[in-house]
């Protein structure tokens, strides 16, 4: 859910600004707004500073520091060096790789000193480098011209032609390629190698020292950030009596009014609250309960809700967690993924382990539908002699589409009933519900009449009609409150229209859940196939050996793919085919209290 905000405004004398933005900033629970904010070149330079002291603190983490070297003198040098150190070794990477394949074509003629061949042309003898395939060289061509066979390389042939400076002829060799003359030695080239490592190796050593100071850079990032949205602070609201009043519009939590209230009232400051409205667009933060809150970061993908939205946080991740496990869909794979959890869960940081119990949940998914469906580590159990007695209760690939779509079908209703409560809060009535809940009566009532789940309600039933008509009058006579019958009839029309090809393209979307999980299983039943039917008549050792790494490369290939496309279907499923049925907008701003950064550790996790 959204948690509910407080609009203040702050009038503030422009002598006093700076020593009230102080004090606002040690409370802490105030969001800024920057308001009639144009960002100075001073702004602009601090901005930029602040990011890349940032970045490189974070790249800084991952390199291996030399506690006996001795940091750079200041912040800016160390950021200076690494910035330089950092691209010199990317571009001496991409001179090394090009050095070596330039050696490798080299090495071909022959390491002999390039400058024989200048000495050569002026005795009046040019000699010219062919490639061609060992199938296309013709052995008569020695009888044309003074050919000298270099290398054999693989499937091709290397080879100099002898020929007079002065002879303009062209030399016909068909199917051949002619390579431009070295213009330096193998050594030379070597040599080059050599010395392009030895300035990286230095250069690495230089980016270590560097990094020895990333904690001073943290702080450099907390204090320069700091100073950008104190000016940015300074320099936002509106401006009135020629510059010597100040209108600041602040949010905060609605529980922190009294706290801001005697913050107000301490500095004698004029101020106004009031209760946070959605033209207004104030900052979202929402506020869900344990298991909706581990699935915010996957909301915060698309963006976050409007003022006057449902935040769909909590509604989508009962469904997320379902279609990971059905994309996912193994039984022993999720066991892993948990058993590695409960191993390493001491090891994971106080703050990410918000992430573990996501992992724990989706890998729970797993195990859960992998039970239904049989699958554990590609194995079939309902191939199993011992597991028999419960074939009936295996879900089996027929099953497993109808359910994919029974429960497309159920998000979309779900959505649409969402919707309903959606436009009621941006209209302000439930007559801007009206529509919507005839679509979700239709919806409802044709997906009972269908399959029959009364026996005294069918498609053919007057109970049916009914329905059918009470939604018909609300969809095509109150989807547009407050205008004339026969605009709110065309809309009628309209929106059938969309919704008819919408909710088919909706369902079909669904598939998708049946399709992963199948072919995830397939290929771990290949893998396992493979892995047992090769070795013939290997020794044990042998055989067992290659087992093991066929079926460690199999399913670890199975894995990464299976974790690719269960994170990402779902996300496509919620974003698209859920959001749009609930008519989700979203687009507002994340709360951010104008207050002190946390201490560099806490810098380093954002």
């Amino acid at each position: 859910m959204i948690h509910p905000m407080k609009r203040y405004g702050f009038l503030v004398y422009h002598g006093d600004l700076n020593e009230f933005l102080e004090q606002l900033r040690d409370l802490g629970l105030v969001d800024i707004t920057a308001k009639d904010w144009e960002a100075t070149d001073a702004e602009r330079e601090l901005l930029a500073r602040s990011t890349k002291y940032r970045d490189v603190a974070k790249q800084m983490k991952s390199i291996k520091l030399e506690p006996e070297e001795k940091p750079f003198d200041t912040v800016k040098e160390a950021v200076a060096k690494f910035e330089k150190a950092d691209e010199v070794i990317a571009a001496a990477e991409t001179s090394i790789h090009k050095a070596e394949n330039e050696a490798k074509e080299l090495k071909v003629w022959g390491d002999f000193d390039p400058a024989m061949l200048m000495q050569l042309k002026e005795e009046g003898i040019d000699l010219r480098f062919f490639e061609t395939s060992a199938k296309q060289y013709k052995s008569e061509w020695e009888q044309d011209y003074p050919i000298d066979i270099v290398a054999h390389n693989g499937s091709n042939v290397y080879f100099v032609v002898a020929q007079p400076t002065a002879d303009n002829e062209p030399i016909n060799l068909p199917n051949t390629i002619e390579r431009r003359a070295p213009q330096v030695s193998v050594s030379q080239k070597e040599a080059e190698i050599e010395r392009l490592l030895s300035d990286q190796i230095q250069w690495q050593k230089v980016r270590a020292r560097a990094a020895l100071s990333r904690e001073a850079i943290e702080k450099a990032y907390q204090k320069v950030k700091e100073e950008f949205e104190f000016s940015q602070a300074m320099n936002s609201g509106e401006v009135y009596a020629d510059g010597t009043v100040k209108i600041l519009e602040g949010w905060s939590l609605i529980e922190d009014e009294s706290k801001i209230v005697d913050f107000a009232e301490s500095q004698d400051a004029i101020y106004t609250v009031e209760d946070a409205r959605a033209e207004q667009n104030p900052p979202i933060k929402l506020k869900n309960g344990f298991f909706a809150r581990l699935f915010e970061p996957i909301g915060s993908l698309y963006m976050l809700p409007r003022y006057n939205e449902l935040d769909m946080t909590p509604f989508f991740a009962p469904f997320f967690m379902l279609f990971f496990g059905m994309c996912f869909a193994d039984a022993g794979y999720g066991l892993l993924f948990i058993l590695l959890l409960l191993l390493f869960w001491k090891k994971i940081p106080v703050r990410f382990r918000p992430f573990g119990w996501l992992v724990f949940f989706l890998s729970l998914a797993a195990v859960i539908f992998g039970i239904f469906t049989g699958n554990v580590f590609g194995i079939q159990l309902v191939d199993i002699p011992m597991f028999e007695p419960f074939r009936k209760y295996f879900l089996d690939p027929n099953k497993i589409f109808y359910l994919s779509i029974a429960i497309g079908a159920l998000q979309v209703i779900f959505g649409q009933i969402l919707r309903i409560f959606n436009r009621i809060k941006r209209g302000g009535s439930i007559l801007y519900g009206l529509s919507t809940i005839g679509w979700v009566i239709l919806m409802i009532g044709s997906v009972v009449a269908f399959t029959r789940l009364l026996s005294a309600y069918t498609t053919s039933s007057v109970a049916y009609y009914i329905t059918l008509g009470i939604a018909g009058v609300l969809i095509f006579f109150f989807n547009s409150p407050g205008k004339n019958p026969f605009v709110n009839f065309g809309s009628g029309l309209y929106d059938t229209y969309s919704m008819a090809t919408g909710v088919v393209g909706d369902l079909i979307s669904y598939v998708r859940l049946f399709a992963i999980g199948l072919v995830g299983g397939v290929i771990g039943q290949v893998f396992n196939e493979l892995a047992f039917g090769l070795g013939g008549d290997m020794p044990i050792i042998a055989k067992q050996l290659t087992i093991v790494v066929i079926l460690l490369f199999g399913h670890g290939l199975n894995i990464f793919i299976g974790l690719l496309g269960s994170f990402v279907h779902p996300v496509r499923l919620t974003f698209v085919e859920f959001y749009k049925n609930s008519e989700f907008e979203g687009g507002s701003r994340e709360f951010e209290p104008f207050r002190k950064i946390g201490e560099p550790e806490e810098l380093s996790a954002k």
